[in-house]
């Protein structure tokens, strides 16, 4: 049982290690766009149905970039790896159900899905599925 205690431990300190950096890259004005948003979130975890508009963002782009940490010069392979290594860190199912940790989890995972689905919009089509593919 110590090593599922000691992977746990592992797990939560990454997820708390992304939720800081991710807390510490926004100005006070994001910062209160983030709080608004976890209000947001445990609303709408509190309610089936949520008639309150999404947080509006300024700049999406920049905005996700600072989420995933890549350049404004970054192209698709590196927001992917990116992507896939914030996503598979922030996953809530590797924590107890119902805990801080788990809700932390899954806002950071939501917000890092988010910030993908921004900057896999801006690339082309054909780069993605021709990116993605790994030939020997």
């Amino acid at each position: 049982m110590e090593t599922g205690r000691r992977a746990y431990d592992l797990l939560r300190g990454y997820v708390n290690q992304e939720w800081e950096r991710i807390r510490g890259v926004d100005d006070k004005d994001a910062q209160s766009e983030l709080e608004q948003a976890m209000v947001t979130a445990k609303l709408r975890s509190d309610r089936a149905q949520n008639t309150e508009p999404e947080p509006v963002i300024e700049d999406p782009q920049a905005w996700a970039r600072r989420i995933l940490g890549v350049t404004p010069t970054a192209d698709f392979s590196e927001i992917r790896k990116s992507f896939e290594k914030l996503n598979s860190r922030s996953d809530p199912s590797k924590f107890p159900v119902g805990t801080s940790e788990a809700r932390q989890a899954s806002d950071i995972q939501n917000r890092v899905q988010k910030a993908y689905a921004i900057l896999a919009d801006g690339v082309d089509t054909t780069e993605k599925r021709f990116k993605s593919l790994e030939i020997d």
